[in-house]
């Protein structure tokens, strides 16, 4: 597995990468391409060519305050990426706040995509109080401050997991908590939440042109999820046009941790046509 760099846009983007393929895995808030490893080395033992991103902001890639966050920042990123890497076309496999940037880059540049699978996606939910508040001045790099206290991340893990006894550990705790701290990370996630309304499908009018889209798409998710509940998922569903829907029982948010055996057995199936 190798991490690599490219500037694209004037921004440096990150990633980890195995194999041949393409299959590009897109992480969550406060994630990192660090979430998709395992699922990396797995692909590439498949035969697939997986890329898991750092999106702008997070893990490694950079973290401009100034820049204009959104869908379509983060969509015209992935495409001008894949263009500098001589990649024509990948599946995208994207979880929880993955899930709109892929969205958004489907719509936006459909030839780039040949096929989505969304985990526990957001984009289905309206902006949150606390979502809004966090962009802020102050206020929000207050919230993210006390955020990354071990016990307000070791609660929110808590709460996304349906076994949390068995996944939640200290390492998982500690990613977390970094992901939010230093003053780069909070600053960059601080001006993200600023621009939320145009990291919102429905306020960016995205979510109108989701019949749009015609690749297969799969929606994964877990049957106890506390995040996004199945009702988001059965409306993601109804409004994606060539969706199919798979809920894996005794899991929570995380299917690609919590469910890995399940998570793969789908995912294989649903690639093998690629």
């Amino acid at each position: 597995m190798r991490s690599r760099w490219l500037r694209v846009n004037g921004y440096q983007l990150h990633w980890i990468e195995a194999g041949r393929g393409p299959v590009v895995l897109l992480h969550g808030f406060a994630g990192s391409c660090a979430d998709w490893e395992p699922t990396v080395l797995w692909l590439a033992e498949q035969g697939y060519r997986a890329l898991a991103v750092d999106a702008l902001g997070f893990g490694h890639s950079e973290k401009p305050v100034h820049a204009p966050y959104g869908l379509a920042l983060q969509s015209d990123l992935y495409a001008a990426w894949l263009a500098a890497l001589g990649i024509e076309r990948a599946a995208f496999v994207a979880h929880s706040m993955g899930g709109k940037y892929a969205l958004a880059t489907v719509i936006r540049h459909p030839a780039r995509v040949a096929r989505l699978v969304l985990v526990a996606t957001d984009g289905f939910v309206n902006p949150s109080p606390l979502t809004i508040i966090g962009g802020w001045p102050v206020l929000g790099e207050t919230i993210l401050w006390l955020s990354a206290h071990p016990a307000v991340v070791r609660a929110f893990l808590a709460a996304a997991f349906h076994n949390p006894e068995s996944y939640v550990t200290t390492e998982l705790i500690e990613r977390g908590r970094a992901a939010i701290s230093g003053v780069a990370n909070r600053r960059a996630l601080t001006a993200l939440s600023r621009r939320y309304t145009a990291t919102d499908l429905g306020l960016t009018g995205l979510r109108a042109r989701l019949h749009e889209i015609r690749v297969p798409t799969l929606l994964i998710w877990g049957a106890h999820d506390r995040i996004f509940s199945l009702q988001y998922a059965t409306t993601a569903h109804r409004e994606l046009p060539c969706s199919q829907l798979v809920v894996i029982p005794h899991c929570g948010h995380f299917p690609h941790i919590e469910a890995v055996r399940p998570f793969r057995g789908v995912l294989s199936g649903f690639l093998a046509s690629l």
